[in-house]
């Protein structure tokens, strides 16, 4: 009889693709299985096209919240309705909620299902709505996801994050490059330098000095979301070479089509970077307040910098004590560094 999954990650882009070993390893495992992922609008893209993914179920949680922040208690109220007829409509053998917030343990209630295993580290009170808590398999973040399997007698046989890029979007990656003078000869080196937390973003004067340290062997391009186009702007005009800004230009996919055709990225502990991983593309990531052992992608071709602190690995989105010191001591030298001896060991 084949197996009905829900996965339950709304949300954010880097945990997106820090799931998608969970699909791929219930495959492997279930091959005849079906899964169903509830995922939010912003990230629906990067699942869309993962062969482990029978069906797509897209809720907006963004739009929800900003209803009840509003006091719009009565559209809030039609999405939850919604969102709850939709999880009516099939039985499912097991409910997976990688997300570990109260919300999407009440989105895992609502589910047809005698089955709901959660994170036994989660927050929110998540851990008391699940049927089953699992630990994590290590320290990485994947094999934290990967714990859930556990209560399943499941044991990864693989834990490779997916992303599929399609041909509309590499086609578009094609033509901007194209038009931004960009050859198959040219080494492209693209920097991501914006992320979702303050304190992980590092200065853009430093990341300025980078692309000018590093446009001797590289085409520089700048990638990112709207919010970044003012720190883009700024770096741009302080690197003192001719920078690519891609920033607040693409879509989602036609930024993966973007990464996937880099020699090498440079970011932040951000989710982009781990669209790159994903795509299999050199990576050099910039770790501030979050631990490189449990974030940093595996492989020879993916390296980090990083200088701990007194306080380092805090996971505090404001720091405590003002100066973000763990992220702004690391030096553009050091980042060079690590791309040139990360590309020599492909």
């Amino acid at each position: 009889m084949t197996k009905e999954i829900l996965i339950i990650r709304l949300s954010s882009i880097g945990d997106v693709i820090h799931c998608t070993p969970v699909a791929g390893a219930l495959k492997a495992a279930w091959p005849d299985c079906k899964i169903t992922w509830l995922v939010g609008e912003v990230c629906a893209d990067l699942i869309k096209y993962n062969p482990n993914i029978d069906h797509l179920m897209i809720w907006s949680r963004e739009r929800f919240e900003k209803h009840l922040r509003a006091y719009e208690f009565t559209q809030a109220l039609g999405l939850w309705r919604h969102l709850q007829a939709e999880l009516a409509a099939k039985t499912y053998d097991v409910v997976l909620d990688i997300q570990g917030l109260f919300l999407t343990g009440m989105i895992a209630r609502q589910a047809r299902t005698s089955l709901r295993i959660g994170l036994q580290d989660a927050r929110e009170l998540n851990p008391l709505l699940m049927t089953k808590t699992a630990k994590p398999l290590g320290n990485h973040i994947v094999e934290r996801y990967l714990g859930v399997l556990s209560p399943l007698g499941i044991t990864p046989v693989t834990r490779k994050m997916i992303l599929v890029v399609p041909a509309k979007a590499k086609q578009f990656a094609q033509s901007y490059l194209s038009r931004e003078k960009v050859s198959a000869q040219d080494k492209l080196a693209i920097v991501v330098p914006g992320t979702t937390w303050p304190t992980k973003n590092w200065p853009p004067e430093l990341f300025a000095t980078t692309a000018g340290m590093l446009a001797r062997d590289f085409k520089i391009m700048l990638c990112g979301g709207r919010s970044e186009v003012a720190r883009g702007r700024e770096i741009a005009s302080k690197a003192g070479v001719p920078v690519i800004n891609a920033i607040g230009a693409t879509s989602l996919l036609e930024m993966a089509a973007l990464l996937e055709q880099a020699a090498v990225v440079i970011a932040g502990d951000t989710g982009p970077l781990y669209m790159a991983a994903a795509l299999e593309t050199p990576t050099v990531t910039i770790f501030g307040p979050t631990n490189p052992a449990t974030y940093t992608p595996p492989g020879n071709q993916n390296a980090f910098v990083v200088n701990e602190c007194r306080c380092s690995f805090c996971h505090k989105t404001k720091c405590r004590i003002g100066t973000s010191e763990c992220i702004n001591s690391v030096q553009p030298k050091d980042v060079v560094a690590q791309v040139y001896q990360v590309l020599r060991k492909l």
